[in-house]
């Protein structure tokens, strides 16, 4: 009997494991269904972004290189009236979509959008100011140009 016993709870204890790891099983297709979706999804968003990327250029949009950025230019020893005639200088230049002057006597900046690099922006200043030249300049870096201007 015990004999008996012992081999049905043995059996029926098999069943069951091979029930639970048929479960384990099926929730493991679920979730490599789930992640093939996935990658299809991150795929197709990869090759749209691809194609989009192509039409813009076949459409004359231009990248990047072209995009106006933000870059800051630190003036000192400037007056508030010789700000804004390099501000106005600035805005009329056709590569420059915007420029915010913030003053203060110790040193001013100007946050310009501008169509190039800080370099371009140099040269446009110094053509915007007879007191911005080569000598005057601090520092060219990607983000801005720092200028101090003593007289």
């Amino acid at each position: 009997m015990k004999k008996l016993l012992i081999i049905l709870t043995l059996f029926f204890g098999c069943t069951y494991a091979a029930s639970a790891q048929g479960f384990l099983d099926k929730i493991d297709r679920a979730l490599n269904k789930v992640e093939n979706t996935s990658n299809k999804v991150d795929n197709a968003s990869n090759k749209a972004g691809r194609i989009g990327g192509k039409l813009g250029g076949l459409l004359g949009k231009k990248g990047d290189k072209d995009a106006a950025g933000e870059l800051v230019v630190l003036i000192e020893g400037v007056n508030l009236a010789e700000l804004k005639t390099i501000s106005t200088g600035l805005e009329s230049n056709k590569k420059v979509s915007d420029v915010k002057m913030k003053y203060k006597a110790s040193g001013s900046t100007l946050n310009v959008q501008f169509k190039g690099d800080a370099e371009q922006l140099f040269e446009a200043l110094k053509k915007t100011s007879p007191l911005i030249t080569d000598e005057t300049v601090q520092a060219i870096e990607e983000e801005g140009i720092a200028i101090k201007i003593e007289k």
